[in-house]
């Protein structure tokens, strides 16, 4: 693998990324426990939730949700190898070490609840088994980069959209199986857990970098999630279900805002961020590319990002920080100030195409 320049941390972020994840080591949750649900696997009948589906949602459907979950995450392997690779092409002993020991342990355990389910609805344990098995057996193409920056924004995105996953499964079987719908939750719980924490890791490395915000932003743009490479056949179809199952989606839209702005740290590295998204997405205002505007914005510096910033924030309805004041970088009173940023801040949200910053959904 050829090495990415553009990735540095300076000598002072190993020590905090791993103090970060010795804190995760020593806390690290209640895991799914296997030999609890083995235990309990007639509680893990869902035949009767086929009888009472959402309309629009076939048993054909509910058995697809239940095998991408199951599927999807029976590949733990295939993705640990790659953030192995980068934890070891980069010099990462933080990110190896919070892999092999947390993460992939933890995501073992995943499948173990939609197996049972599935045995439930007439699959046997071998048919599954050889489904997994030839799952495992398929080559993982990663569709981003491979810095540890990159990795773990990638983890941001990909966790929190299973976490999404297994909670839309919850609420299918919470009123027919609770003891099934209690199992995914325990789950959901987990990629929760998983999402804070890769969260903690990349906001981390830009704190110390900031320049690394472009590699954040080059791996959302070229995000996919693994199902739809893994098991297409299901994977393609997620947001189908998602919609069919009334996911929430300006919910998710506005988590998936929030997590980045956290990410950047501040509103100035925010906008930063979003308008370099939605720059790589090849956006426009008007006629003019938004790569354009970047470089605008970039002589301007913290006032122009910060405008766009909390223009993106207020789009989705993510509560801006109450606490920050503003000054004007130009000698006007600073109620003329805060009229002006008022009207650019409205201008740019009214322009702001969803997709630009969060992708097709």
């Amino acid at each position: 693998m050829s090495i990415n320049s553009e990735y540095f941390l300076p000598e002072s972020a190993a020590a905090k990324l791993d103090k970060l994840v010795d804190q995760i080591e020593e806390r690290p949750g209640r895991l799914v426990n296997p030999e609890e649900l083995r235990a309990s696997a007639a509680s893990l009948d869902v035949k009767e939730v086929v009888k009472q589906l959402p309309e629009g949602i076939t048993e054909d459907d509910f058995i697809g949700i239940l095998k991408l979950a199951m599927l999807t995450e029976c590949a733990t392997d295939s993705y640990s190898a790659v953030f192995r690779e980068g934890a070891t092409t980069y010099n990462a002993p933080w990110l190896a070490r919070f892999n092999d020991t947390v993460w992939t342990p933890d995501e073992y355990t995943h499948y173990t609840p939609y197996q049972y389910m599935l045995q439930s609805l007439g699959y046997s344990e071998e048919q599954l088994k050889n489904e997994m098995t030839d799952v495992q057996g398929i080559h993982y193409e990663h569709c981003c980069g491979k810095t540890p920056v990159e990795l773990t924004t990638y983890g941001i995105a990909q966790e929190y959209l299973t976490d999404n996953w297994h909670g839309m499964i919850s609420m299918l079987l919470r009123d027919v199986a609770p003891y099934a719908a209690q199992s995914a939750t325990a789950v959901k719980r987990r990629e929760t857990l998983h999402t804070i924490w890769y969260r903690e890791m990349t906001a981390l490395q830009v704190e110390e970098n900031p320049e690394l915000i472009p590699l954040v932003a080059a791996t959302l743009k070229s995000f996919q999630m693994p199902g739809t490479r893994l098991v297409p056949h299901f994977g393609n179809r997620a947001l189908e279900w998602m919609a069919k199952a009334n996911v929430d989606f300006p919910r998710v839209a506005s988590d998936f805002v929030r997590n980045f702005y956290e990410v950047a740290g501040s509103m100035k590295r925010a906008g930063y961020l979003f308008v370099d998204l939605a720059a790589k997405r090849g956006m426009k205002v008007g006629p003019v590319p938004l790569s354009s505007i970047n470089k605008v914005l970039s002589k301007i510096g913290g006032p122009g990002y910060g405008i766009v910033g909390e223009a993106v924030l207020d789009k989705f309805g993510v509560p801006r920080p109450s606490n920050v004041k503003q000054t004007s970088p130009i000698n006007i009173t600073p109620r003329l100030y805060e009229s002006f940023r008022s009207s650019v801040k409205n201008v740019i949200a009214s322009r702001i195409d969803n997709t630009a910053i969060i992708g097709k959904v």
